[in-house]
């Protein structure tokens, strides 16, 4: 589960923005939140970032993925003279120059970590880890480059963590190194930035996942087509075929599905799986269609339920780049009312969305700490704040008030018809 998250001189990012996961103290009555025995606050399930085009809400969200994808390949893919391939703020010279911040807490089989380092081109500056059991801090480690020594190993951290040391690069992460050294503690940690995140953050790509896997679990493969029926997608069933391919065939269809991947989003998870789905035709019987025959938007509708329903029963956290993308807004706020429902959501996933869809702002599935919004300054740097941080009541129309600039993150049009009086002149 995700806490909360920050990040500084990133992309359009450059003075420390953070994204809190915790429910605020709203007094009116309120959507469901997650509860978690041992943690004081209670936990949203959902956020959702609005914002004008090119105002950041997707380098909020390409932030996380960064620093996720420097815990899982830093020590792996890097070398000892490739440097940190970072994007920082590139509209100050004097921010440019400075290091890159990103951190997180998480919670682990119910105990809270802070998680984070410090980047620049060339090195790792900082890193540190700290533990909560109980209310009290745990140093499991802290790591600074100018410091003597180096390294600080906190006693409840065991291991070969000496080791270990002198085994980290410069340019790569201590938890990287100890995980890939099977570090038992640091291992744990580690797997949950693997296993726990589905990202989209292109919309026309998938999860990196095959739909096809899901549909052969009896459970997910009925709640997937449950949901398909109810979006009145005209589909009733789904069939994955085993096909008897020859080993010498098995490279060609390969390269052909790889080339088809970007165009159909779905790969199948074996070269011999073909997915289909039922219609129901004339006379009530099935009639299964080829996957190339099925709608962009139904196609982009069983990408999300996938990962989605795993997730309601893992605990898993979905971060998806516009939402709305080939996405109905009643389908939208069907998948929302999942994620709020205790009942669908007994293992506390979360969403963490961008989107423009505003109908989503006056249909009572998002609190008020659960709708973010970003905003360029002057300087062009990107803002985040959530819409508590301004004066709002519970009965107010939030959709209304956020197409109206009450509430920043909109574009300003200025007067367009003063463009073509000027050619005109």
């Amino acid at each position: 589960m995700l806490l909360r998250f920050g990040v500084s001189n990133y992309r359009s990012i450059s003075d420390y923005q953070e994204l809190l996961l915790a429910a605020s103290s709203l007094k009116e009555p309120q959507l469901p939140v997650i509860s978690v025995n041992g943690l004081d606050s209670k936990i949203l399930p959902a956020i959702g970032i609005y914002g004008a085009n090119a105002s950041g809400k997707s380098n909020v969200l390409q932030a996380f993925a960064f620093m996720r994808h420097i815990v899982l390949k830093s020590h792996i893919n890097g070398s000892a003279t490739g440097g940190i391939a970072r994007i920082p703020f590139q509209l100050d010279p004097e921010v440019l120059k400075q290091p890159s911040h990103f951190d997180c807490d998480v919670l682990i089989d119910k105990v809270r970590y802070h998680y984070g380092f410090v980047v620049d081109d060339d090195r790792v500056r900082e890193e540190w880890l700290y533990a909560y059991p109980s209310k009290h801090r745990q140093v499991w480690f802290h790591r600074k480059y100018n410091e003597k020594p180096t390294f600080y190993f906190g006693k409840f951290l065991k291991g070969k963590n000496k080791t270990i040391e002198a085994l980290t690069r410069d340019n790569s992460l201590f938890l990287s190194a100890a995980a890939q050294n099977n570090h038992k503690q640091l291992s744990k940690i580690y797997r949950y930035f693997e296993k726990n995140y589905f990202l989209r953050l292109n919309a026309g790509h998938g999860f990196g996942h095959s739909p096809v896997s899901y549909l052969d679990n009896g459970m997910i493969k009925t709640r997937i087509i449950e949901f398909l029926k109810e979006a009145d997608t005209g589909i009733i069933e789904a069939r994955v075929e085993k096909l008897e391919t020859a080993v010498t065939d098995k490279s060609i269809i390969e390269n052909i599905q790889t080339a088809l991947y970007d165009l159909s989003e779905i790969k199948n998870s074996n070269v011999n799986d073909t997915l289909h789905f039922g219609h129901q035709s004339v006379g009530f019987n099935s009639t299964f269609l080829r996957l190339a025959d099925e709608s962009r938007g139904t196609l982009q509708l069983l990408i999300l339920l996938a990962p989605l329903f795993e997730a309601l029963e893992s605990g898993k956290v979905i971060i998806i780049d516009e939402l709305d993308t080939s996405l109905h807004s009643l389908l939208s706020l069907k998948l929302l009312k999942l994620l709020n429902s205790p009942t669908s959501n007994k293992g506390g996933a979360q969403l963490i969305f961008s989107t423009h869809d505003t109908n989503l702002l006056g249909s009572e599935v998002l609190r008020r700490d659960q709708i973010w919004l970003t905003e360029k300054d002057k300087q062009g740097a990107t803002h985040l704040y959530p819409l508590t941080d301004i004066r709002t009541r519970h009965t107010d129309n939030f959709e209304i008030g956020y197409l109206q600039g009450h509430f920043g993150g909109i574009p300003f049009l200025g007067g367009l018809d003063a463009l073509f009086a000027q050619e005109k002149d």
